[in-house]
């Protein structure tokens, strides 16, 4: 499941759009995740909640706006890593 999890997200992200639907896609596999890593997905999922609420227009991008799309994007870029050295560790130990 956390495979399937991180080769879902690695694509949502990797795409050229991205969509706050989207996570949705992966929400169901949260269930299977660490606390940590349940946390940084609730976080990321805050923050794109967040933005499309109050800076959802495009054309008169604000620096904090982008700085919030960032901020989403390491997040969920450090929870594919963080689920990749997971999934590394449990193949190494068999």
């Amino acid at each position: 499941m956390r495979l399937i999890f991180v080769l879902l997200l690695s694509a949502i992200l990797g795409s050229s759009t991205f969509s706050p639907q989207y996570l949705i896609w992966v929400a169901p596999f949260v269930a299977f995740l660490t606390p940590l890593e349940s946390g940084l997905f609730i976080f990321s999922s805050f923050l794109t909640w967040f933005y499309f609420r109050y800076w959802m227009d495009i054309i008169n991008l604000q620096p904090v706006a982008s700085y919030i799309l960032l901020t989403r994007n390491v997040v969920l870029l450090s929870l594919i890593i963080i689920s990749y050295i997971i999934i590394i560790k449990k193949l190494l130990r068999k």
